[in-house]
């Protein structure tokens, strides 16, 4: 691996023959924000149909066929309180087409991500609606993902107010007031001010692949903002909050201050208790609410290492809610007194093993990996994760289930239903 880093322009190079694929990812992060985001989730969208250049999405389609049935997608997601944006291209090895792949597909990126202004001639207003409409259409549908919806939710209230509560998309009130003039505004802050990330994973030499980046994207001077992984709102109780929706079963969504520094190696412990509550496959949440109590269909906890917060979400019917509810929050009572058993404790280190070896299967996830690292502030194999994983001690487990503070608890239910928690 290579990195530079120069006016907050970060090239990275990972060298590996192992595939038939390889991958370079160009990504802008900005200040996660009401109205922004909107804009910043919209204006990828309006690129990838096209500029002066490649004038239409048939010419771009016709490039990526010449390169062998090269992949273009664009992401916007959100890592705490920042946004990111993030345009991928995956492309065959050099030696299995008998060309040079890597510099044609590095400048077509280019031309994609700086198009309109290289070349000029802005966005297109009909082309803006279009993707308005497509986007409205996204922001809408994710109230059909129940599970999810209940986990944005809980989100929400616990951070309300806050940037980390906004959702990476944006909103469809939002996008009623963006003009081509706005839009274009903000296209040319983020691409030309804020931080980019330029990573490159593939067979090629570490040292070229960056010398042939930094001639094609350079290194002008651009903002530094960082994620503030701490939450910073005073803990004021516990919330209990109920919703209704149009639901076949109840969801439970728990939103937990870990009041952990996940930049730390406390996360590596961290980690271990989530495998140990709610992520593996003889977790205390599977086993013992879903399984011997059967309360629930299913029950899981993730952690969120750019916010320092863990979510439990479980499924259950709606006149089980108390029952559930107490005895999901009692699997961390346990863990807060010791009781962890052999098969939890080594469950745990066998998910985690198999999920941190799986991401050197994918240059995608690898690419994903590292970029999440850097943004963390550290370069850390997932080999080398699991082996911190592997030496957590039980103890070390019981000491930081000792610091959670229980926030949010927010129920989704069916109408009709009978109540529990306060209606909002």
């Amino acid at each position: 691996m290579q990195r530079i880093n120069s006016n907050n322009n970060f090239y990275m190079a990972f060298y590996d023959d192992r595939f038939k694929t390889n991958r370079v990812a160009v990504a802008f992060i900005d200040r996660l924000e009401k109205g922004k985001n909107t804009l910043n989730a919209l204006f990828p969208m309006v690129l990838i149909r096209g500029n002066n250049k490649y004038k239409n999405m048939k010419e771009i389609n016709r490039f990526l066929d010449s390169m062998y049935g090269a992949s273009l997608s664009i992401d916007v997601d959100k890592k705490g309180d920042l946004q990111i944006i993030t345009f991928g291209l995956s492309f065959l090895n050099d030696r299995f087409v008998g060309e040079k792949l890597f510099e044609k597909c590095l400048q077509f990126l280019h031309d994609i991500i700086y198009g309109p202004i290289k070349y000029g001639g802005g966005f297109e207003e009909d082309e803006i609606e279009q993707e308005k409409n497509n986007l409205k259409q996204e922001i809408e549908s994710r109230i059909n993902d129940k599970v999810q919806y209940a986990i944005d939710r809980c989100i929400e209230i616990m951070f309300e107010g806050q940037s980390y509560a906004l959702y990476e998309k944006g909103s469809v009130e939002d996008l009623a007031h963006i003009t081509k003039e706005k839009l274009y505004s903000q296209y040319k802050e983020v691409v030309e001010k804020k931080p980019m990330y330029v990573m490159i994973y593939g067979d090629y030499n570490e040292e070229y692949a960056i010398s042939r980046a930094l001639e094609i994207f350079g290194q002008k001077e651009r903002e530094d903002i960082r994620n503030d992984f701490a939450i910073n709102i005073p803990f004021n109780g516990t919330k209990y909050i109920t919703e209704e929706l149009e639901v076949n079963q109840g969801k439970i969504s728990i939103g937990i201050r870990t009041n952990v520094d996940t930049t730390t190696s406390d996360y590596y412990r961290l980690l271990m208790l989530n495998g140990i509550l709610g992520a593996s496959p003889k977790s205390k949440l599977f086993e013992n609410v879903r399984e011997k109590a059967s309360l629930c269909y299913y029950a899981f906890s993730r952690i969120d290492r750019f916010k320092s917060v863990m979510v439990i979400s479980s499924g259950i019917e709606v006149e089980n809610y108390e029952k559930a509810l107490n005895l999901i929050l009692q699997q961390i009572e346990d863990i807060k007194s010791g009781s962890i058993t052999d098969i939890e404790y080594e469950s745990a280190i066998n998910y985690y093993k198999t999920a941190l070896m799986a991401i050197y299967d994918s240059p995608k996830d690898l690419l994903g990996f590292y970029f999440n690292q850097a943004l963390v502030g550290e370069l850390v194999e997932p080999k080398d994760i699991f082996e911190k994983i592997k030496s957590v001690k039980i103890s070390d487990v019981i000491e930081i289930a000792n610091r959670f503070e229980l926030d949010t608890v927010y129920f989704l239910r069916n109408r009709g239903a009978n109540n529990n928690g306060e209606n909002i």
